[in-house]
């Protein structure tokens, strides 16, 4: 009975951080945060995203830890970190830079 798996707040807060961030993307993509928060927003879910990820790989790393919630919260950190990174790098390179 001691070896029972079961979820711990590592696998929780991975996977809310993981739906957060994905909550933050839509709302940012879509125009729904007013411009004066579009530079907290983007500070926020680089946050969410990297302390999604950081806390998913301590929780895979426990042993009594159901590791599903863990790694779906790595999974939409990733996804959400590198579509945003994706979408920031593409208009930085369709930008032009005009010297002055």
């Amino acid at each position: 009975m001691q070896d029972e798996k079961k979820y711990s707040w590592l696998s929780y807060t991975s996977y809310g951080l993981g739906i957060l961030s994905i909550v933050i993307t839509l709302s940012f993509f879509s125009s729904l945060i007013p411009r004066v928060l579009m530079l907290t927003a983007l500070c926020l879910l680089v946050i969410s995203v990297s302390i999604s990820i950081i806390i998913g790989i301590v929780a895979l790393c426990k042993k009594n830890e159901k590791k599903s919630l863990a790694i779906i919260g790595i999974i939409l950190g990733f996804l959400t970190g590198s579509s945003l990174f994706l979408f920031i790098g593409f208009f930085w390179f369709i930008t032009p830079v005009h010297p002055n």
